[in-house]
């Protein structure tokens, strides 16, 4: 099914392949392209490439950790808004704060079920389904 520009699409930078698995599996829908990310150069390079809705990012990656990655798609034209989750194994004070001074929107410790994933981003994308109907105001 070709890409429509109306898609939502979401970036996931995941080192493990059966997690990137796992999540394509739960974020998987019509109107919604993932764009599968093995480590942080490569999701800096896909969200360069396309405005994206939202973006979930491992903590651990190779080339780019996730705060690292982070930071550079805050930088990226258009991507203020846009929500950052960030994965991992690593869910502690620490860790949380940094990310938080990176620009991430919510965080998720490792190991999260399918609802509890859902419950984090569902109300994320609704919020940026609903940006471009309030800027028309």
């Amino acid at each position: 099914m070709p890409d429509r520009p109306d898609d939502e699409i979401v970036i996931v930078a995941e080192n493990d392949s059966m997690m990137r698995g796992l999540l394509r599996t739960v974020l998987d829908q019509p109107g919604r392209r993932l764009l599968l990310c093995a480590d942080g150069a490569e999701a800096v390079d896909r969200a360069s490439a396309a405005q994206a809705t939202l973006v979930l990012l491992d903590f651990r990656m190779p080339r780019l950790d996730g705060i690292e990655t982070c930071r550079l798609i805050r930088d990226l034209p258009g991507y203020g808004p846009v929500p950052v989750v960030m994965l991992t194994v690593f869910d502690n004070p620490n860790t949380r704060r940094k990310a938080i001074r990176a620009g991430v929107s919510a965080f998720l410790g490792k190991p999260f079920s399918r609802d509890q994933l859902l419950r984090v981003i569902g109300p994320l994308i609704a919020t940026q389904r609903r940006l471009p109907e309030l800027e028309r105001y």
